[in-house]
């Protein structure tokens, strides 16, 4: 899954499509002009995927309310997720925001928003301190997993394909991971009690996607951060928790894999480790070295063709379950809902 540079499909954009032919894009405040212009360029991304005989494409965004949303006024604004978790009617905040969103999504084009926010903020740290902080719905592990369950159940009523983030957790470190690699050494138990909950209770509501973190947990693996860790996503979150979903990783243009490790290392081992979609937002240059480093690994044997189809086959199936949200919108639709 890449992102796009500009608020149009123009001959540049769809000659890096062409050479990627990835399975989703994901857009960002610098793809977003205005309601209309979004809903074209989404319409006229989904007419190409089908020009390229691709199937369609995951069209994605970050849009979780508070500080942390792609898409500005006139589109809905939500206060952050733990401003709606400390309101008086939490349940009726959280349906509202996810409600309001999906359906707004849903006609610019959209099938895939990057929520919930299912990270723990850990007590014994300052709210402000976090990367998640107000991202996330609370220190109480019950309320994160209830509202982050909600948000699930309400995105999907809508035909949007939620994906909860970013696991197993990150909501215990200061440092920010689009930056530097964060460390959190809490011992397994801990997370087990307390970051894991909200992420198994979004399994039992049979979440169709999570997100990895960028964040090494040493008592687990003292290698690999979560993001290319076989023990974590493989053992713990596939087999230990039973996940039949499907894994993207956080953006691999981030500073916490980046810095320390080359793209062909962090496409190779966060594959290996088992995730089915890998995520680069910014460098085209970057996305074309990760699908060379892709086609050789297979090439020489590295990963088979087990691996390979295991990960196509879950893509495939979210993409046929949600197919009705994969056909090309109508910008008139969202034009109507702003000229009421």
């Amino acid at each position: 899954m890449v992102g796009i540079q500009g608020a149009v499909l123009d001959r540049a954009t769809k000659e890096f499509l062409s050479e990627i032919r990835p399975n989703g894009i994901i857009l960002f405040s610098r793809n977003i002009e205005n309601p209309r212009q979004l809903a074209e360029l989404n319409r006229d991304l989904q007419r190409y995927a089908l020009s390229m005989d691709l199937d369609p494409f995951f069209i994605s965004v970050d849009q979780e309310g508070g500080r942390v949303r792609r898409l500005r006024e006139p589109f809905c604004s939500f206060p952050s997720s733990w401003e709606m978790a400390g309101s008086d009617d939490p349940i009726a905040s959280v349906r509202n925001f996810a409600v309001q969103t999906a359906n707004e999504l849903r006609l610019a084009g959209f099938n895939l928003d990057f929520v919930p926010v299912l990270d723990v903020v850990d007590e014994n740290i300052n709210l402000s301190s976090t990367v998640i902080g107000d991202r996330s719905f609370g220190s109480n592990p019950e309320t994160v997993a209830r509202l982050g369950s909600l948000v699930i159940t309400q995105m999907r009523a809508q035909g949007i394909i939620p994906c909860g983030k970013h696991f197993p957790g990150h909501g215990a470190t200061a440092v920010d991971s689009h930056f530097d690699l964060p460390v959190d050494d809490r011992p397994f138990e801990v997370l087990f009690r307390r970051d894991l909950v909200p992420f198994q209770k979004a399994i039992q509501n049979s979440v169709e996607m999570l997100m990895t973190a960028h964040v090494l947990f040493p008592k687990i693996d003292t290698k690999f951060p979560a993001t290319m860790s076989r023990i974590i996503l493989e053992g713990l979150l596939r087999t230990q928790i039973g996940f039949k979903g499907l894994i993207i990783t956080d953006d691999l243009d981030m500073g916490a894999v980046s810095k320390r490790y080359s793209t062909e290392r962090c496409v190779i081992e966060s594959f290996q480790a088992g995730a089915d979609i890998l995520l680069i937002c910014n460098s085209q240059d970057k996305s074309v070295e990760a699908l060379i480093s892709l086609r050789d690994a297979f090439n020489n044997g590295i990963f088979d063709e087990h691996r390979l189809f295991s990960s196509l086959d879950r893509i495939a199936s979210l993409k046929r379950q949600y197919a009705k949200s994969f056909k090309p919108c109508d910008p008139e639709e969202l034009s109507k809902l702003f000229s009421c």
